[in-house]
């Protein structure tokens, strides 16, 4: 895929997060006031969103039950702040993908995890932002 088609997936991609307060569905560059709620309500600055489905970009359903395990397994050794999350492609080409939405987490740190798990881009975002598209490795 080159990488103007990865990034127009990415965009049109929803990421649903699941909280106590019920879910979200956040889009790159979309401001959706309800999460920005839930955001102020429980003083959370700085959130990101990741998977480690399918590495690369490249699909590999039959890995991905047990990288999402090792990322969650992580998650818990870092003692991080999360709760379930799902990306639903827009074009409904791909299953839907499990991932977390990362609470009181800095941007650095996904990164970090994201390249830890092989993973071309996350989404984060502060009290302040919409929803960001950041990528971990160049895409050609």
């Amino acid at each position: 895929m080159n990488a103007q088609t990865l990034d127009a997936a990415f965009r049109a991609t929803t990421y649903r997060v699941h909280t106590a307060d019920g879910a979200f569905d956040l889009r790159i560059g979309v401001a959706n006031s309800a999460f920005a709620a839930f955001l102020r309500r429980r003083n959370i600055s700085c959130w990101g969103v990741l998977t480690a489905c399918n590495p690369g970009a490249v699909r590999d359903d039959g890995g991905n039950a047990q990288r999402q395990q090792r990322l969650r397994e992580r998650l818990e050794e870092l003692a991080l702040s999360f709760v379930p999350a799902c990306s639903l492609a827009g074009n409904g080409a791909w299953p839907a993908e499990p991932g977390f939405l990362l609470l009181h987490v800095r941007e650095e740190a996904v990164r970090e995890l994201a390249a830890e798990f092989s993973q071309l881009a996350f989404i984060c975002g502060n009290i302040e932002d919409v929803p960001r598209l950041i990528y971990v490795q160049q895409v050609s």
